[in-house]
């Protein structure tokens, strides 16, 4: 991709510290050369992953086929390392306040213990903003300010305009892009083999059902999972459980060489058309 328009910058290359959970991580960020819709794709990498996982090496990835569709495309670095899974057990009150945790920065009652230390400035609402606070700078005229609210720049989630936001991500990163489709109206929520949240094979409480969330699922939530995938089996069923009409549940994407079921609906090139038609809206 030519340079103009793919950006690479980690967090503290954008003004926030190094130090913390994937401070010095590569985020990337496209922006359509022409054509650009006015939204943008936010995109949650999978547990130990970074956001590279959707850049792969053409156009046919993940990012290239948003960008293709006019998206400016934002994937930040966030607290990622360990499973949200692995951090809860069999808490099932833990899930919700855990993600909402890494999202914010700011600790929530009931959350993980290992997080209890964690700073507004490692949250990836903080990271995002000043992400795109850093790409307005440097390249001015590529559309990036349209996606903040200055005004709110002292409350990162505020500050981003969600009602021009896809948010999207795999595995442990679509439980995350469901919670924030829970948390702000946004213009759609893609779940990549993902959510994954529960306990003793039922979903955790908070994806239990559509009941307060800020963006229908029945209307904006879409799910892409593979045949045969055992690290997170229980998504359709939780897909179900919020209410997604069956058109909007990609159960059978498609496998590639050296893929696992799990990492497909992301790592795959032949879903590209699928991907296509879920980062469409209106």
């Amino acid at each position: 991709m030519e340079g103009d328009v793919c950006f690479v910058m980690t967090p503290a290359e954008t003004g926030l510290p190094a130090e913390g959970g994937g401070g010095t991580v590569e985020q990337y960020a496209l922006r359509p050369s022409s054509s650009a819709k006015g939204q943008l794709l936010l995109f949650f990498n999978g547990s130990g992953g970074s956001p590279r996982a959707g850049a792969g090496t053409a156009d046919g990835s993940f990012y290239g086929v948003a960008r293709a569709q006019g998206l400016h495309v934002l994937a930040p670095s966030y607290l990622s390392a360990s499973a949200v899974g692995v951090l809860c057990g069999n808490d099932d009150a833990c899930f919700e306040p855990t993600r909402a945790t890494i999202l914010t920065g700011a600790f929530q009652r009931g959350a993980a213990n290992i997080l209890t230390d964690v700073t507004y400035e490692e949250g990836a609402f903080r990271r995002i903003v000043a992400a795109l606070e850093t790409l307005s700078e440097q390249d001015p005229a590529g559309g990036w300010g349209d996606f903040l609210d200055r005004t709110m720049l002292l409350d990162a989630e505020a500050a981003i305009r969600w009602d021009k936001v896809i948010v999207s991500g795999h595995s442990q990163g679509g439980g995350h892009a469901a919670l924030v489709g829970k948390r702000q109206a946004v213009k759609r929520v893609v779940m990549l083999a993902s959510p994954c949240d529960g306990v003793s094979g039922a979903a955790a409480t908070w994806l239990g059902s559509a009941a307060g969330y800020r963006t229908s699922p029945a209307t904006a939530f879409f799910g892409v999972a593979a045949m045969g995938d055992v690290i997170c089996p229980r998504a359709p069923a939780i897909w179900q459980a919020l209410g997604l009409p069956s058109e909007a549940q990609t159960r059978d994407a498609s496998l590639c060489a050296l893929e696992s079921a799990h990492g497909a609906p992301l790592g795959c090139r032949q879903n590209a058309a699928r991907w296509a038609a879920l980062l469409t809206t209106p």
